[in-house]
């Protein structure tokens, strides 16, 4: 009886350990950042944007992401926020796109608005997204990321 104790005791101890090493170890966190922003419904009170996203993943297994949530701040200030359940596999040490559907208020564009002195308008600005990543093999995991864009580069570059 007590050698059936033992073998199922170092079983349970083995089962155990099997379980734990298929678990990811520490995981790198992605880098989210802005690849294109286009422009959905415009109404008075409510805008409506599709931001798309790169994901990159410095890590040696695929990130299995299930939806994510960010802020996203222009020239420091708050602009829009986005929600998105897309789930997207993103490949060890590559990157993946989503879009996400993104809404502003009038508030943010006023702040945007008021931020434009002296005539100059906005040939470049900062931008910042801060939010989190759901995966289903690695947790939740926050990002926070800056860039900037040069408007004027990119009209050139689209001629």
């Amino acid at each position: 009886m007590k050698i059936v104790v033992q073998r199922m005791l170092v079983a349970a101890v083995v089962v155990v350990l099997a379980a734990c090493s298929s678990m990811p170890g520490k995981v790198e966190p992605p880098t989210v950042t802005v690849s294109d922003v286009r422009m959905g419904t415009a109404g008075i009170l409510e805008q409506q944007y599709f931001v798309k996203l790169r994901i990159q993943n410095p890590n040696d297994a695929d990130l299995l992401v299930r939806g994510t949530s960010f802020e996203l701040e222009l020239n420091d200030k708050p602009f829009a926020k986005g929600v998105s359940p897309q789930s997207v596999t993103v490949p060890r040490f590559g990157s993946e796109f989503i879009e996400v559907e993104t809404v502003s208020g009038i508030t943010s564009i006023v702040r945007q608005l008021g931020g434009m002195t002296g005539g100059t308008g906005m040939e470049s600005f900062r931008y910042r997204i801060k939010g989190k990543l759901t995966t289903s093999n690695a947790g939740t995991i926050p990002f926070d990321e800056r860039g900037d864009l040069k408007l004027g580069e990119a009209a050139s570059a689209a001629k």
